[in-house]
């Protein structure tokens, strides 16, 4: 007789005489593995719940219901089932993922992330259903853990400082003011950019590293600018001597977020003061 035709004959039986305590030592054990982020960007996070499943048997044996309760701070957001048709592989460990994408804007009208983390709590629970040959055993699960919170980094403008102002150029800095919600650094990189005054362009330039901003705090950035009057006209030197301009700012950068790096589109406009 087979190992597996042995165990066709001994679960039943233990069931009937033995009870749960000798059938555990034949049953799967369940545990959650980790989170894994497949895919995120400002607007949302797609991941994967890992749970790992161990089939102490030398036989197949079928996941016949799933089901399971996503909170995020004790908030309910998901709830289901979905068994997937999963068969855990003899005498082995298997892998079973819970596949979720959120979008940050409708998780955050429902739950607030704290200014200073990184991520928001998650509370997971539900159980397996495996049908063994001594009938289909249901095993809960309770997992908890962190959540990526991702929030768009707020960039505004500061102030212009004009490091040298002639008759024919200037050389500029644009002081940018950018807050990070984050616990983490977040680190800028790729700075493409252009830059107008009063709808006229005056300069492009690319920045390896723009530089970095602590987190939960409000850092200063510079886009470093040098203006040819004789190329844009003297409209714009009137202007930087005025006190104030009319900035546009166009860019993309690479941000180093806790979650990997994020591309990022700037779109600025507005009257900036000018200290000269």
């Amino acid at each position: 007789m087979t190992p597996s035709s042995r165990l066709l004959l001994v679960l039943p039986l233990l069931t009937l005489t033995t009870g749960c305590e000798v059938l555990a030592d034949y049953l799967p054990t369940v545990s959650f593995d980790r989170l894994d982020v497949s895919a995120v960007d400002w607007n949302g996070v797609s991941a994967n719940f890992v749970f790992k499943i161990d089939n102490p048997n030398p036989i197949q044996i079928k996941l016949a219901r799933f089901d399971y309760a996503l909170a995020f701070s004790d908030v309910e957001w998901l709830q289901g089932d979905d068994p997937d048709g999963l068969e855990l592989a003899a005498s082995g460990a298997s892998e079973l993922a819970l596949p979720v994408s959120i979008e940050f804007q409708s998780l955050y009208d429902v739950v607030q992330a704290t200014r200073g983390v990184d991520t928001i709590p998650f509370a997971l629970s539900g159980s397996f259903g495996f049908d063994t040959p001594a009938g289909i055993v249901d095993l809960p699960y309770d997992a908890d853990g962190g959540f990526p919170a991702l929030r768009t980094p707020s960039i505004a403008f500061d102030k212009i400082r004009v490091d040298k102002l002639g008759w024919t150029s200037a050389t500029l800095a644009v002081d940018l003011g950018i807050d990070n919600d984050h616990e983490s650094t977040l680190d800028f990189t790729n700075f493409d950019y252009a830059l107008t005054m009063g709808g006229d362009s005056v300069g492009t330039g690319f920045l390896d590293d723009l530089g970095t901003v602590d987190g939960a705090q409000t850092g200063t950035l510079s886009v470093p600018l040098t203006i040819n009057f004789l190329t844009t006209g003297t409209a714009i030197y009137d202007a930087i001597t005025s006190g104030q301009v009319d900035l546009g700012l166009s860019a993309s950068t690479d941000v180093d977020t806790p979650f990997g790096i994020v591309p990022l589109s700037v779109d600025q406009s507005g009257l900036v003061s000018v200290d000269l």
